[in-house]
């Protein structure tokens, strides 16, 4: 059993409030992702269930069994680096023997156990090369393959794939949540890439400034953020924000803006009255979301001028003006948007969210 169970968990460095009560559950078998941007606490966090950093306070249990102040050799787990840390002088193989040598496997056990890894990883033909004549994959590969020889039962992997060129990122998310899965492991996934987090991991912990925003699946916490901030940072392009206010008008519910206003389905109504009672809203719509219009519907829509478009191939990413505010629509390539002219944007409440917007908190 690999579960991990942390409690309370507080790192300081002096001043700074780097982890605050962090909470948290990974099942065994499971791979959660701790995504955030640089500087939230996310790698501080690892380095404490790894052992290399002593929490403030808090605890960590491993499988039942509480190893916040265990050591790192002690622990039973494996860490894999954004750096990869190897000997540049070793072989590949010497270089997955090491952690087997330091606690005195025989010769032959060695050999089995790095062959097994080396095979797993399909890098046997790699074995009698020096580290430097590598590249980055399969450099990568062997970082994973010391890590694999020990049969850990948590693997800790900090930004594994951040030095690596796009295509080879793209193949080897890929190859390593096939590994995870092959391996039965638990492991737990530093990244600030959205991307590496959504397509790999089972459960995804965002973090910001030092504390938990959300732990949920990807769909969760894709179509259903808990605040602004989850909102705004997973999605690429990110979603955009409205600023507005909740009125009422000959008995309708209205989202009103300066420069529009968008009648609000009853139910949506009834939600930001119980939620939101000072009105101050936020609403927030990715991207993909909008219908994009070349006269003013019948329906609610908003007015914006075409700013500038961004040809990428499969889609085309508009920018759009609402007054000093760009709003980004991602559309199919065959719509024509000239730069100054104004288009009209709809889209289906069902798929927007809802703010309060001076607490960030979701109301829908």
């Amino acid at each position: 059993m690999a579960e991990v169970e942390i409690k309370n968990l507080c790192k300081d460095f002096g001043k700074v409030r780097a982890v605050i009560d962090l909470n948290l559950h990974v099942k065994d078998r499971e791979m959660v992702s701790f995504l955030g941007p640089s500087g939230c606490g996310k790698t501080t966090s690892l380095r404490m269930v790894g052992g290399l950093e002593r929490p403030t306070s808090g605890q960590i249990f491993l499988g039942g069994k509480d190893v916040t102040l265990t050591p790192p050799k002690d622990r039973h787990i494996a860490m894999v680096f954004e750096t990869y840390a190897l000997y540049p002088r070793k072989t590949v193989f010497e270089n997955m023997a090491f952690p087997l040598r330091i606690r005195k496997f025989s010769n032959d056990e060695i050999k089995a156990k790095v062959l097994e890894a080396a095979k797993i990883l399909d890098i046997e033909e790699l074995l009698n090369r020096g580290i430097r004549q590598l590249s980055g994959g399969q450099r990568q590969r062997v970082a994973m393959g010391r890590a694999i020889v020990r049969k850990p039962a948590l693997f800790l992997m900090d930004e594994p794939l951040s030095h690596l060129d796009a295509k080879l990122r793209t193949h080897m998310r890929g190859e390593l949540k096939r590994l995870q899965k092959d391996l039965e492991t638990t492991m737990i996934y530093v990244t600030h890439d959205q991307l590496e987090a959504m397509s790999m991991a089972d459960r995804i912990a965002v973090m910001n400034l030092g504390v938990l925003q959300q732990l949920g699946t990807p769909d969760q916490i894709f179509n259903h953020p808990v605040n602004e901030f989850v909102a705004g940072f997973v999605g690429d392009p990110p979603m955009n924000f409205i600023d507005g206010q909740y009125i009422e008008d000959s008995g309708k519910p209205y989202f009103r803006h300066d420069a529009f206003k968008l009648e609000l389905p009853e139910k949506t109504a009834i939600e930001i009255r119980e939620k939101c009672p000072h009105g101050s809203l936020r609403i927030g719509i990715r991207p993909s979301y909008f219908n994009l219009h070349q006269e003013k519907p019948d329906i609610s829509s908003i007015p914006a001028e075409v700013f500038i478009s961004e040809p990428l191939g499969e889609i085309l990413i508009i920018d759009f003006l609402l007054e000093k505010k760009i709003i980004k629509v991602a559309t199919s390539p065959d719509v024509r948007a000239n730069m100054g002219e104004t288009m009209w944007l709809s889209f289906d409440f069902a798929k927007a969210h809802l703010f309060d917007a001076e607490s960030g908190v979701s109301i829908i």
